[in-house]
């Protein structure tokens, strides 16, 4: 696994457009108060050292009313998506989605979640697997951005190159979790986990 910290990485390889709207969103959130941070999948890819074109940024707070803030001076696609608390911004090869910070409720196996504004642990806690359980906060200190947080020891399944769920019902919760699970098998050239190859067998 590639050992250069998640940020030096986001510095050295991101086109200056997307690095300018990161930066724009951190100084915003830090003026709402509000914590912001990369999520998922792009901070995955940054620990490995791949490149990565679809990225989520997740704010403790509004995530709609912050890319408002953001979008007069955004000379790319964007959209808004009030509803649902996220909005999209699209610039040549590249896609940032800036999300609020939620937790997830199943009532039943296979129902739509219940969900609620919630903390970035939560909003980890809710994901698919381990390594995409992981976020890079981006404020509300610009000075010391960075600080990785890892509360399902993602990057140690990063370096054992496993793909684990996050609880047993993970895949009962949502069944195309099974394909997620063989598609990154596959793609990053991983395992499964064992007691997440059981869990998938069983479900």
């Amino acid at each position: 696994m590639n050992a250069t910290d998640p940020v030096s990485r986001m510095q050295q390889t991101w086109p200056g457009g997307l690095l300018s709207l990161i930066t724009r969103a951190s100084e915003a959130s830090r003026s709402q108060g509000d914590n912001l941070y990369l999520v998922g999948g792009a901070v995955r890819d940054l620990l490995l050292g791949r490149s990565s074109t679809d990225l989520d940024l997740v704010v403790e707070g509004d995530a709609v009313g912050l890319a408002r803030m953001l979008a007069p001076n955004f000379t790319g696609r964007f959209v808004a998506h009030p509803r649902f608390g996220t909005a999209t911004f699209k610039q040549g090869g590249w896609s940032l989605d800036l999300v609020s910070a939620r937790s997830e409720t199943y009532l039943r196996p296979g129902a739509l979640p219940v969900v609620r504004p919630g903390s970035i642990r939560e909003d980890l806690l809710r994901r698919d697997f381990s390594i995409n359980a992981m976020a890079v906060r981006l404020s509300p200190n610009p000075q010391t951005p960075g600080s990785l947080l890892d509360p399902c020891r993602g990057r140690d399944d990063l370096e054992g190159r496993l793909i684990r769920i996050l609880h047993p019902s993970s895949f009962t919760d949502d069944a195309t979790r099974i394909l997620r699970a063989l598609r990154y098998e596959q793609r990053l050239n991983f395992k499964l986990e064992t007691g997440t190859r059981k869990l998938l067998r069983r479900d």
